[in-house]
């Protein structure tokens, strides 16, 4: 659905398109699909037309060659359907332009809808956390998909339905489906019933001004098997001094390797290749000649991954901060029962955290014979005094009731064994990667990550792993591997991606020199002795992988 109030266009997932984003896209599907006959009629969809910028595009592209031409357009926003309509028809006036106020996906379930030979659409982007999972689950047993869904998935699956074997479709959506772990059911889908011919990764290019990370995407109906035969392109902002040249637009080197500058100053990094796997499961990345032959040296030199020596786990979820979390608990909260110290983003620090004091969480659970349960608040009576003060916040929390739980609890505690352990703690979203090493037994936030390490594991092999996972390597080998970023630049270190981190074998010339600093580093426990040791050490690690 598409609204003029801006709220609620975020809410619907409404992201119109930059104009010179839908001509790329129009002249990319074009040189997938010949026109046999040209006084064959040409059927366009758009599934989600909204103001019509990539029918638009289209028929700019296939106007001059096609004398019959049929255009048919979902909307769900009478007032937008109109209005497209209306500019449609001025600016082409000669074809046959019916533009429905009709759900796309339910004209499809309904067996309502006719074939095409170009689909093409920029889907509205609306997540699991907002379309509500009742309706993601539904979404995802209709299709057969499996895990966390955006709609835009289901746009893709039912194209299926519409395009003709011999034609071709072209998508807008955001970049996240193809690396993150929730996308793998639509990955594998596409890979199963659509020839991919090329992807075009726009990374953080801001073009649109929502946060979404845009990505584009040519496909015809069959099965993809040859990661050779998909070209790949991706551009990302860096922060290189190196540049090749200056563009106007985005769009200008989209076909060139290479630093170009746009007018504002910004650097773009431009790489093309192919896909680096089409296995199912695998993430969908670019592979160059260059970044293949890297990871190659890689892989020879790895020893061990991330997930080798420990469990990775997401912090703590209270989903009530304000009741459970502070850095004041003076006064009347002074004695609180239950308060323990809570590492967050604000300790981050490579290698050793941040000076920060630690805040702290009343944490209501801990374990009996071994198992998992929340504390019988009533032997705690401050800590039940406070917490009634918040009841009303606190009962409102109705999964929580509903998965039989008290209505004081934190809802993801994890494991309250665990915290006593060694732990390697990183933060979720940095620019660059913060690992620290904690042996404090402080609980850790949901903003950071933390690895539960194995008794087994020596120290050697922890320290190692600091030096790896705070080295400019790991930001080369998350950009190439998985090349999730945010708008402002920076990485999501999840599980997913850190579990996958390589380790070297420790007893290596090299390895015990990493590991000397990493202890140096520590040692001193002082922030500045990572500035004194890094450079060295960023140089070691790049040895050690080359």
């Amino acid at each position: 659905m598409r609204y003029s109030n801006i709220d609620k266009e975020k809410a619907n997932g409404v992201v119109y398109t930059p104009n010179t984003m839908a001509e790329y896209l129009a002249k990319e599907m074009v040189k997938y699909k010949t026109i046999d006959n040209a006084s064959d009629t040409i059927k366009i969809l758009d599934p989600a037309i909204g103001k019509g910028e990539l029918v638009f595009a289209l028929l700019k592209v296939i106007g001059s060659f096609c004398k019959q031409i049929e255009v048919v357009g979902y909307e769900t926003d009478v007032n937008v359907c109109e209005e497209t309509s209306a500019k449609l028809l001025h600016a082409f006036p000669n074809i046959r332009i019916s533009i429905r106020n009709e759900d796309f996906l339910v004209a499809v379930e309904e067996h309502t809808t006719d074939l095409f030979d170009y689909v093409i659409a920029n889907p509205p982007y609306i997540r699991t956390q907002i379309m509500g999972s009742e309706k993601a689950q539904e979404i995802s047993s209709k299709l057969g998909l499996s895990g966390r869904v955006d709609m835009y998935y289901a746009f893709i699956v039912c194209t299926n339905s519409v395009l003709k074997n011999s034609g071709i479709a072209g998508y807008i959506t955001s970049n996240k489906f193809l690396t993150i772990k929730s996308g793998s059911s639509v990955r594998d889908y596409i890979l199963d019933n659509y020839k991919i011919h090329q992807i075009t990764d726009l990374g953080d290019t801001k073009l649109f001004s929502a946060s979404v990370l845009p990505c584009i995407m040519v496909f015809s109906k069959g099965k993809t098997v040859d990661r050779n035969e998909v070209s790949f392109t991706s551009v990302y902002q860096t922060f290189s001094n190196v540049i090749d040249g200056k563009i106007d637009d985005v769009f200008d080197a989209v076909f060139k390797s290479g630093h170009y500058q746009i007018p504002d100053g910004r650097i773009y990094s431009y790489q093309q290749g192919v896909m680096q796997s089409v296995e199912k499961g695998a993430l969908w990345n670019i592979q160059s000649d260059e970044t293949k032959k890297w990871i190659v040296a890689v892989e020879r030199n790895t020893w061990k991954r991330f997930s080798d020596i420990g469990k990775i786990h997401v912090g703590i979820k209270t989903t009530a901060d304000n009741v459970f979390i502070g850095n004041d608990w003076s006064g009347d909260k002074k004695n609180i029962e239950l308060l323990r110290p809570l590492i967050t983003h604000r300790n981050a620090g490579q290698i050793i955290p941040n000076d920060s004091d630690l805040w702290k969480v009343l944490y209501t659970h801990t374990t009996e014979n071994g198992r998992k349960k929340a504390v019988d608040i009533d032997d705690y009576p401050k800590a039940k005094e406070y917490l009634l003060q918040h009841y009303e916040q606190l009962s409102n929390r109705k999964y929580v009731i509903q998965a039989n739980r008290n209505w004081y609890e934190i809802w993801v505690p994890q494991n309250p064994e665990s915290w006593k352990h060694r732990k390697i703690v990183f933060r979720d979203i940095s620019e660059h990667p913060q690992f620290w090493l904690d042996t404090s037994g402080a609980v850790v936030n949901g903003d950071c990550y933390w690895i539960d390490i194995q008794d087994y594991v020596t120290e050697d092999v922890i320290y190692l792993a600091l030096a790896i996972a705070n080295s400019r390597f790991i930001e080369k080998f998350y950009d190439i591997k998985f090349n999730t970023k945010l708008y402002s630049g920076k990485r999501r270190f999840m599980s997913q991606y850190v579990e996958q981190f390589p380790i070297p074998l420790y007893t290596t010339e090299l390895a015990q020199e990493a590991i000397l600093l990493v202890k140096q580093i520590i040692d001193e426990k002082n922030k500045n002795a990572v500035l004194v040791y890094k450079e060295k050490l960023d140089c070691v690690v790049d040895k050690i992988f080359a």
